[in-house]
């Protein structure tokens, strides 16, 4: 089995993470310029996105043996209840609900770009990483 040089997999898994963060942040605004009239449409699928994003990035989070994997895991669960939680209400016409759950939804993917990339680097450094095995 052919083993990573830690540096080139802790980039990988950074830029990953990053990328799914930063597309995930772009849908965010997406949806925040929209205007009241077509916010509702747009809820539910930035809720699938939020979702996928997070599978995603629980994934890589696995493949490197993350330690704060569970920590992590935990805060998703929470956003993503809180999102849960309001589409109801999104979906009744209430835009105020969905914009607040959305600006908070923003600053927490934006704080998690810079954190879980830098915490990728740091977990990896010194460790050999093999595709599939922790």
């Amino acid at each position: 089995m052919h083993t990573i040089p830690p540096s080139d997999a802790a980039h990988a898994i950074g830029t990953a993470l990053q990328h799914s963060r930063k597309q995930l942040c772009h849908q965010i605004d997406q949806l925040a310029a929209r205007p009241e009239a077509s916010f509702a449409s747009g809820w539910n699928a930035l809720v699938a996105a939020a979702e996928a994003a997070f599978r995603h990035e629980e994934s890589l989070m696995e493949l490197m043996a993350y330690v704060g994997l569970a920590a992590h895991r935990e805060e998703n669960a929470r956003t993503l209840s809180a999102l849960h939680h309001v589409t109801p209400r999104v979906d009744g016409g209430d835009t105020g609900i969905g914009r607040e759950a959305l600006a908070a939804l923003a600053v927490i993917v934006s704080s998690h770009r810079y954190s879980v990339g830098s915490a990728a680097d740091l977990h990896l450094r010194g460790h050999k990483v093999t595709p599939g095995h922790s």
